[in-house]
């Protein structure tokens, strides 16, 4: 038999030599598809001179099939009708029948191939003289064991690249249905692909007082005290720094001088009756007067005061004694205590999704343990850069009662529930919009 390029070639090959060896009438090759009897290969005997005709059959007929069954079934030649065998009674009720209805004698072999038969070769005679001569069982069980794997190879390589698809994902699905760790991962990846959870979106936050004063130099001079540190309680009034009024004192002595000269000189005038220099001296008088209230003004200032109850959040000025300051500079900041907001930086990726009114919660950095509740009062509209990044500033209120250590200037992390979505969506979100921008610059 000579090897054939395709499965269907090599099947009437071996058709024909199996009917030109075994003198047989017919033969018929009944291929399977999972376990069942799927289509028919038969090649029939013509008269003297003619070549065998082939035909192919999408499915083989009831007798035909009952007859393949029995033998694969039992996984055994059956023939019929057949001597006595040895190793003990099998069942041939299907082979008996096809006998009696299509030809005189049949045997039917399985076609081996491994967990699943490939299917079964049946050979039939006209007559029980023509069943004699043929070959033995064994000899043609044997050649049939050989060929099958070299069939089952051709016909696989044939098989459309859907039918491989399918097959691997089944081995790949049988491999790891066995193990009860992917079944757990596999309904666990199912629930966070459905199952929708909180949203949330958020970033670094720092705690404020909603009311804060700078307390800024009154004029040019030199820090003389300090009286408090950044994190003192202080109250109304408290006197927080001394600045050196020396310099001050000197000017006022000065200007109060200037005001006796020029109350003397209008004075004189009058007595003289000089109109001219008396207005002249009156002027002078006036601008004096004015520079010492001003001078008296400043030496008031010189001492830093705390504006209202609250705590001083910026301005250590003890390894700062004896620095000069300038007009305007700030020194201290004092933040109120009775009410705060927060400051959560949200990056510009996220910031789309924050709207006013929403609820989230923040955890301090030195409070981790307790989180506070947050709605969104006011979204600022302009970006500012931090970190490399360019973020958002959201003020969010505190709900609720509040722990009496909290303080201006503590930070920590905010997050604002933004909605519900699946977690694995939420993972997987900003990698889609960093995907989705990067096809669109393209």
């Amino acid at each position: 038999m000579a090897a054939q390029p395709h499965l269907q070639g090599s099947l009437k090959a071996l058709l024909c030599a199996l009917l030109e060896r075994t003198g047989a009438q017919r033969t018929v090759l009944v291929w399977y598809e999972n376990g069942h009897a799927a289509e028919a290969f038969e090649v029939r005997a013509a008269g003297h001179g003619h070549p065998p005709s082939w035909h192919v059959v999408p499915v083989p007929n009831a007798l035909i099939k009952d007859a393949v069954e029995e033998a694969v079934d039992q996984g055994v030649a059956l023939a019929s009708p057949g001597a006595d065998r040895p190793d003990g009674p099998w069942m041939t009720r299907a082979q008996q029948a096809l006998a009696r209805e299509t030809v005189q004698a049949v045997c039917t072999l399985p076609l081996p191939g491994g967990r699943q038969p490939l299917g079964a070769v049946l050979l039939g005679w006209a007559d029980t003289d023509a069943r004699r001569h043929a070959p033995q069982e064994a000899l043609l069980t044997t050649l049939l064991s050989s060929v099958a794997p070299l069939l089952a190879v051709q016909r696989r390589a044939e098989r459309p690249w859907h039918w491989h698809a399918h097959q691997a994902w089944r081995q790949w699905h049988a491999r790891w249905s066995r193990q009860r760790w992917w079944r757990a991962a596999a309904l666990a990846t199912l629930a966070l692909a459905l199952l929708p959870l909180p949203d949330r979106v958020g970033g670094r936050a720092r705690i404020e007082g909603v009311q804060q004063r700078v307390l800024s130099a009154p004029t040019d001079g030199f820090i003389k005290a300090t009286h408090a540190h950044p994190g003192d309680r202080v109250k109304a009034g408290q006197v927080l720094a001394d600045l050196a009024e020396q310099d001050l004192k000197l000017e006022r002595d000065r200007w109060a001088s200037q005001i006796a000269q020029q109350d003397n000189a209008y004075a004189a005038a009058m007595t003289r009756a000089d109109r001219a220099e008396a207005a002249l001296s009156l002027s002078r008088l006036e601008e004096a007067q004015a520079q010492l209230a001003l001078i008296d003004e400043q030496l008031k200032r010189s001492q830093l005061k705390a504006p209202f109850d609250g705590v001083l959040i910026q301005g250590d000025l003890s390894q700062s004694i004896g620095a000069p300051v300038k007009q305007g500079d700030a020194l201290m900041t004092v933040a109120a205590t009775q009410r705060f907001r927060v400051i959560i930086d949200i990056d510009e990726a996220d910031i789309a999704r924050v709207k006013v009114g929403q609820h989230g919660q923040m955890a301090l950095s030195a409070l981790p343990w307790d989180t506070q509740a947050l709605q969104v009062m006011r979204i600022t509209p302009l970006g500012v850069a931090r970190e490399g990044r360019n973020v958002f500033e959201v003020q969010a209120d505190f709900e609720g009662a509040l722990p009496d250590d909290l303080r201006p200037g503590l930070m920590g992390q905010a997050k604002v529930h933004v909605g519900w979505r699946p977690l694995l969506w939420a993972w997987l979100r900003p990698l889609a919009d960093r995907l989705r921008f990067l096809w669109w610059a393209w």
